[in-house]
C-alpha cells in the first residue's frame, strides 16, 4: 500500500513537471509570436526609410562633408575618442558609424538599416523587461505603442539620430541587468533592508553599460533617476536600498554632467535669454513634451524658439504635478514610476539652461520609453482589459498611419524642410535650411523667398538677410552679372574683425555700382540689422531713396521701422501708394 502511494505521488510529480514544461513552452511560443509581431510592425512602419538618402540636417557635417569620416579610419577613431565634436563629447556615437564607414560609406540605406536594427533591439529588450512584470500581450501592446509612436521617427529615420537609439538601448540594458540582479538573494543586512546584493560581475557589467550610454549621449546622465524609480516602484525595494543601488551610477552621471554646460556655452548652444520666467519655462517645456506624447501632431525636425502653447502647457503641467503630489499615496506603483522617470528623462532638455534648439522630438525618445511599463500595467489590469481590446488597436492603427506618413519626410533635404515650414511656419531654422536647400539646387528665386521669410520671423536677426545676400550674389554670378567669387569676397569683408559702419557704407557703394541691384538691397537690409538706425532716420533714408526712384530700397528701410507712428512715415507710405504717372 505504501509503495502504491509512493508510485502515485511520483506519477503526480511527473505530471506536474510535464505540465510546467508544457506551460513554459507555451509561454515561450507566445513570446516568440509577440516578438515577431513587434518586429514586423516596426518594419512595416519604417519600410520607406530604406530608400532615404542623406540630408543637410547634420548628415553632411557627420558624413558626406566630414574629412575625418571620409579620411583614414584610424584618424577618425582617435578623433572620436579625444575630441569634442559637434557640440558634444560622444565617442561611442561616432564610433558606432564605423560599420557604415567600412562597408557602405556611400550608401545611406546601410546607415538607416543599422539605425532600425538598433531600435528593434531596444524594443526587444524593453519587451523582455516588461515580461518580467506582466503577461505577453500587455507587454506587446505597450512596446508597440512606444515603437510605433511618431515621436520616435526622428531618432530612427535620421541617420545622425543614432545617438538617441544607443542611449535608449543601453539604458534598457542597464535596467534589465539590475532587474535580474534584484532576483539574486542577498544576505544579512542587505536582505533585512529589503534589497538584494549584486555580484561584482553583474555590477561591473551594469556600470559598463551605463558608461557606454553616457558616451553615446550625455543626456543619459538621467539613468540613476530611472534606475532608482524602477527598483523602488517596479521591484518594490525600499527607497534607501534603491538609492544605495543607484549611487554608483550617479557617480558616473556626475562625471559627464558637469562639463556639459561648459561645452554648450563654448559652442554657443545656450540662448542668451528665455521667453518665459524660469519656472513657467521649465514646466511649459515638460508640458509640451507631454502633449506631444499624448497627441503627436505637427511634428517637425525644428520648432520655433517659443511655442505659443507653452504657457498653457506649463499651467497644465503645474496643475498635474500638484494633483500627483496630492494623491501620491493612492497612486499605483506604475503611475509613480511614470511621473518620476518621464520627468527625470526630460530634465536635461527641460530648458533649465535655455537651449539653442529648445524643442526636438529626439529629446523625448527616452522619456517616451519610460511610459511602456505604466501602459503595460494598465493593459494587464483586469478592469481595463475589455476597453484595452478596443482602444489599443485603434491607437496602434493611428500610430502606424502617422509614422508611415512621417518617415518618408526624411528621404531628402527638400522634403524634410518643406514639411518643416508647412507644419511649423514660425520656425526660423526651417526657413533657413529650406533656403539653403533651394540655393544648393540652383533654385535661387525660391531660396530668396525662404530667406525673406526667415528675416521677417526674426526681427533684428542677421541670418535671413545674410542668406538672402548670399543667394542673390550666387544667382548673379551664375547669370554672369557678377564675376565668380564676388559673393565670397563680400562675406569675407563683412566677417573681418573690426568691421564697422563706415566700412559697410563703402561696401554698399561698391555693391550698388555693380550689375546686381537686388544684391545692394539685400546688403542694405543686412547693414540695417548689423548697425540699427532710429525710426526717424529710417523714414528719412526711405524718402531719399524715393527721390532717386529707388522704390525697392525705400521698402527695405521701411521694413525695419518699429514704431508705426513715426513722424513722416504716413507721407512715405502715401508716396509709395500714389499711382505712377
Amino acid at each position: 500500500m505504501r509503495r502504491t502511494r509512493q508510485r502515485m505521488g511520483e506519477a503526480r510529480g511527473e505530471s506536474f513537471a510535464q505540465h510546467g514544461v508544457a506551460s513554459a513552452a507555451k509561454r515561450g511560443r507566445r513570446d516568440r509570436d509577440a516578438l515577431l509581431i513587434l518586429l514586423a510592425s516596426v518594419l512595416v512602419a519604417y519600410y520607406s526609410v530604406f530608400s532615404a538618402g542623406f540630408t543637410n540636417w547634420d548628415d553632411d557635417r557627420f558624413f558626406t562633408a566630414n574629412p575625418l569620416f571620409q579620411g583614414p579610419v584610424g584618424r577618425y577613431v582617435v578623433a572620436a575618442l579625444t575630441q569634442v565634436q559637434f557640440q558634444a563629447f560622444h565617442p561611442l556615437h561616432l564610433l558606432s558609424y564605423l560599420p557604415d564607414r567600412l562597408f557602405w560609406r556611400d550608401h545611406p540605406a546601410g546607415f538607416h538599416a543599422l539605425n532600425l536594427a538598433l531600435f528593434a533591439c531596444a524594443l526587444v529588450l524593453g519587451f523582455r523587461l516588461l515580461r518580467r512584470r506582466v503577461e505577453t500581450w500587455p507587454a506587446l501592446g505597450a512596446m508597440l505603442l512606444v515603437g510605433l509612436h511618431p515621436l520616435a521617427v526622428e531618432s530612427v529615420a535620421w541617420a545622425v539620430g543614432r545617438k538617441d537609439i544607443l542611449a535608449l538601448l543601453l539604458t534598457l540594458a542597464v535596467l534589465s541587468v539590475e532587474d535580474r540582479a534584484t532576483d539574486t538573494p542577498g544576505s544579512g543586512q542587505d536582505r533585512a533592508a529589503g534589497g538584494q546584493v549584486r555580484t561584482r560581475k553583474s555590477l561591473a557589467f551594469a556600470l559598463g553599460l551605463a558608461l557606454l550610454a553616457c558616451l553615446a549621449k550625455t543626456s543619459a546622465v538621467v539613468l540613476p533617476i530611472v534606475l532608482f524609480a524602477w527598483l523602488h516602484f517596479a521591484r518594490r525595494l525600499p527607497a534607501r536600498a534603491a538609492m544605495r543601488r543607484s549611487l554608483p551610477f550617479a557617480a558616473i552621471a556626475l562625471v559627464f554632467a558637469v562639463p556639459v554646460p561648459l561645452i554648450w556655452r563654448h559652442s554657443q548652444m545656450i540662448q542668451p535669454g528665455r521667453p518665459l520666467p524660469l519656472v513657467l519655462d521649465v514646466l511649459g517645456t515638460l508640458g509640451v513634451y507631454a502633449r506631444r506624447a499624448l497627441a503627436p501632431i505637427d511634428l517637425s525636425p525644428v520648432y520655433p524658439t517659443f511655442d505659443p502653447g507653452q504657457v498653457l502647457a506649463g499651467v497644465a503641467m503645474g496643475g498635474a504635478l500638484l494633483l500627483i503630489l496630492a494623491f501620491w499615496q493612492h497612486l499605483p506603483a506604475a503611475a509613480k514610476f511614470a511621473a518620476v522617470a518621464f520627468i527625470g528623462c526630460l530634465l536635461p532638455v527641460a530648458n533649465l539652461t535655455p537651449l539653442y534648439f529648445r524643442f526636438a522630438d529626439r529629446y523625448a525618445l527616452l522619456a517616451l520609453a519610460m511610459l511602456a511599463w505604466p501602459i503595460a500595467a494598465l493593459l494587464a489590469w483586469p478592469k481595463a482589459r475589455k476597453a484595452g481590446m478596443v482602444v489599443v488597436p485603434v491607437l496602434l492603427f493611428l500610430e502606424l498611419w502617422s509614422t508611415s506618413r512621417l518617415v518618408p519626410v526624411w528621404k531628402d533635404s527638400l522634403s524634410l524642410w518643406q514639411h518643416a515650414v508647412a507644419t511649423q511656419p514660425r520656425a526660423l531654422f526651417a526657413h533657413l535650411k529650406l533656403g539653403e536647400t533651394f540655393r544648393a539646387e540652383g533654385r535661387f528665386h525660391e531660396a530668396a523667398a525662404s530667406y525673406l521669410q526667415a528675416g521677417q520671423i526674426e526681427p533684428g536677426g542677421l541670418k535671413g538677410p545674410a542668406g538672402l545676400l548670399h543667394t542673390l550674389g550666387e544667382s548673379a554670378e551664375a547669370d554672369g552679372r557678377l564675376p565668380a567669387g564676388t559673393t565670397g569676397q563680400w562675406e569675407q569683408t563683412i566677417g573681418k574683425p573690426g568691421f564697422d559702419a563706415h566700412q559697410m557704407a563703402t561696401l554698399l557703394d561698391s555693391v550698388e555700382a555693380s550689375d546686381c541691384h537686388s544684391c545692394s538691397e539685400a546688403l542694405l537690409w543686412l547693414a540695417l540689422r548689423m548697425f540699427p538706425q532710429s525710426d526717424t532716420s529710417l523714414v528719412g533714408f526711405a524718402g531719399k531713396a524715393l527721390d532717386r526712384g529707388r522704390t525697392a530700397t525705400a521698402m527695405v528701410y521701411l521694413g525695419e521701422i518699429r514704431n508705426p507712428n513715426t513722424e513722416g512715415l504716413s507721407e512715405i507710405i502715401r508716396r509709395l501708394s500714389a499711382p505712377t504717372k
